[in-house]
């Protein structure tokens, strides 16, 4: 037992101290799909798409679509003077490689011109450097550009730009290993995702740039790059969940990087992945894995060893094998495994499998690991099924009649609104008399007549014996209170049996309901689509008014202190004799006077935000023009 513990601690820890592989490869479908979004889109009239067009048919292996005409167009090109322009023509010229000798001259003087200059930007230095790399040139004053390079790196060192000047220092050669050591500063802004995922903020072409521009600066110092297998894998994992990508420069970054990761010599990411079906059964034993590059090629010429560490799972999460071989097969990639000499139980299983090389290659590490879902099936059989009727109140026991698959119960069962169907039946994997549970276990009723049809679900017990029982009285609103002969068929379904089935059970005869219940049942089943009463709104009634003679009383109550105020004044003997004719005074009182009856309109009609619009000029001339009165009767000499 102790030897056992110490042999399952030893396995775990040389897995938990392996390094993970990709889940996936560019397959044989990949490549066509990918071709064919490119025949779609190959239309020369736009030149980018025609040159990523080309570098992304000749990483296909492919032909390029209509070279004659797509190098008519590219004819129309040449007496361009943007970069970006020459970039694309130069590239697009090269990989199509049948459009005859492009004059060059005053192209490479122009691109010259824009990688030495200290004003170019970084994307433009990249087009200068990159056109000329397409033209067999290189740059006439390299340590110029260079320093163009690390001078826009001090004002922009975004994954982008760092991206473009990875590629401008590996087309200079040994030259640009004064920016090799901004890889790391490139890596540590990449983004993660879900612990698999590597990818940088702009999605798959920045990510591909800065990816493949750093391997390739790497190959052009013969220094490898600051990337561990594990972050490469997961970069390898981004742009493998990226290949239903439906862009013609999303698709050549796509296989550019890839081809990159595959051809390097530093860093190899391995995937190892389920080749065809992942489910094994008796009549298909074997699982097969592909143990391959990002291409689908093999890693090495040394021989692959494949194990399969463990497999736990199914109903009782148990495990069904250890350190098992795979056996290789006629492709150098795949590798088979029997894992149905195991009798494993039907379920779901996790595989972890590890690859090592016989030979050891700096660009793979030693141990390899990954885990793949595989499923054991089964063929069910039907080990006991029984049928019946009883009173539906159980003042009697059942009457079942068994029934053997695939017959069927020779006579009719017969049933009223008073009884129940009873239905009992227990299922097992062939060749295995353990009780198997299924995820769909229906029995439907049919109505060969009427063409009607109901489903009732079968529910399993803790002895995995399903169990179905129907009162034919709670029943009969759900068929519609028909009577007449039904036929019951048994359905069975689930992921894991090879064989779903639908079998006659046995037929059954349903007696007429009341005609009450059957008149209630029609009567409230066109009810349903009648017209329904049209719904009129009540509209809140308004309030009743005050009498008449309050209203005016309560107007009166109002002004009276007005009229007492004008009475006193009379009374007293008002002396306007003082008051100053000036443009500010009469201003004053005018809007003075033209605030209060403001306050009025606004309490009979106006509402707040109209009033305030008002207000605003009115308490302006009012304030204005009374400071101004104030100052004009402060200034007047007293009596």
């Amino acid at each position: 037992m102790r030897a056992l513990f110490i042999l399952v601690a030893l396995t775990l820890a040389h897995v938990s101290s392996a390094l993970p592989a990709t889940s996936s490869y560019l397959t044989a479908n990949d490549r066509s799909r990918l071709r064919q979004v490119l025949d779609g889109a190959w239309v020369p009239n736009d030149l980018a798409t025609v040159h990523y067009g080309a570098l992304a048919y000749t990483l296909l292996g492919q032909a390029v679509n209509k070279p004659q005409e797509v190098c008519k167009f590219l004819g129309t090109k040449t007496s361009e003077t943007n970069p970006e322009v020459l970039f694309h023509l130069a590239g697009a010229w090269q990989a199509i490689g049948s459009c005859g000798t492009l004059q060059s001259a005053g192209i490479v003087k122009k691109l010259n011109e824009v990688a030495s200059s200290d004003a170019s930007p970084m994307s433009d230095v990249y087009y200068a450097v990159l056109g000329l790399k397409s033209l067999r040139q290189r740059p006439t004053d390299v340590a110029k550009v260079l320093k163009n390079v690390q001078s826009s790196l001090k004002k922009d060192d975004s994954a982008l730009s760092l991206g473009y000047a990875f590629h401008v220092a590996a087309a200079l050669g040994a030259e640009g290993r004064v920016i090799f050591d901004r890889i790391q500063d490139a890596v540590a802004q990449a983004d993660e995702v879900d612990g698999r995922f590597l990818q940088f903020e702009g999605g798959l072409s920045i990510t591909a740039l800065v990816v493949s521009g750093s391997f390739n600066l790497a190959t052009s110092q013969n220094k490898a790059p600051p990337l561990n297998h594990e972050q490469t894998t997961k970069f390898a994992n981004y742009f493998l969940s990226r290949r239903s990508v439906q862009t013609v420069k999303g698709i050549y970054s796509l296989l550019d990087v890839l081809s990159t990761l595959s051809s390097n010599k530093f860093v190899l990411p391995v995937s190892i992945s389920l080749e065809g079906s992942s489910a094994v059964s008796s009549s298909n034993p074997k699982i097969l894995l592909k143990v391959s590059d990002v291409l689908g090629k093999p890693i090495s010429t040394s021989t692959v060893t494949v194990t399969a560490e463990s497999a736990k799972g199914g109903e009782d999460s148990v495990v069904i094998l250890s350190k098992k071989k795979f056996e290789a097969t006629s492709d150098k990639t795949v590798f088979s495994l029997n894992v149905f000499e195991e009798k494993p139980a039907p379920g779901q299983y996790s595989l972890t499998v590890s690859a090592s090389l016989s030979q050891a290659d700096p660009r793979i590490p030693s141990n390899i690991v990954t885990t793949v879902t595989m499923k054991a099936m089964c063929a069910v059989t039907i080990s006991s099924f029984e049928i019946g009727t009883a009173d539906a109140d159980q003042t009697t026991q059942p009457k079942m009649h068994k029934v053997t698959y695939p017959s069927k119960l020779p006579s009719v069962l017969e049933a009223d609104s008073q009884q129940k169907v009873v239905v009992r039946f227990q299922l097992v994997a062939a060749g295995s008399n353990k009780p198997l549970a299924v995820h769909q276990a229906f029995l439907r009723l049919w109505n060969d007549k009427t063409k009607q049809e109901i489903i009732f679900n079968a529910e399993k017990d803790s002895s995995k014996t399903y169990k179905f029982d129907m009162d034919i009285g709670a029943k009969d609103p759900d068929f519609g209170y028909l009577s007449g002969e039904f036929h019951v068929d048994l359905i069975i379904g689930d992921a894991i049996i090879v064989n779903p089935l639908m079998w006659h059970v046995a037929d059954l005869k349903l007696a007429a309901p009341s005609s009450d219940a059957r008149e209630d049942y029609t009567s409230s089943h066109a009810s349903l689509f009648k017209p329904k009463p049209e719904i009129k709104h009540m509209f809140r009634e308004p309030e009743v008014r005050p009498a008449a003679v309050v209203s005016n009383l309560f107007t009166a109550l109002v002004c009276a202190p007005l009229l007492i105020l004008l009475g006193l004044w009379a009374k007293l003997g008002i002396n306007i004799s003082n008051f100053p004719m000036s443009l500010s005074a009469i201003g004053f009182h005018i809007g003075l006077t033209s605030i209060f009856g403001l306050f009025v309109v606004f309490w009979l009609e106006l509402n707040m935000f109209a009033t305030m619009k008002y207000l605003v000029g009115l308490g302006a001339l009012t304030f204005l023009s009374g400071n101004k009165m104030l100052a004009h009767i402060a200034t007047r000499p007293k009596a």
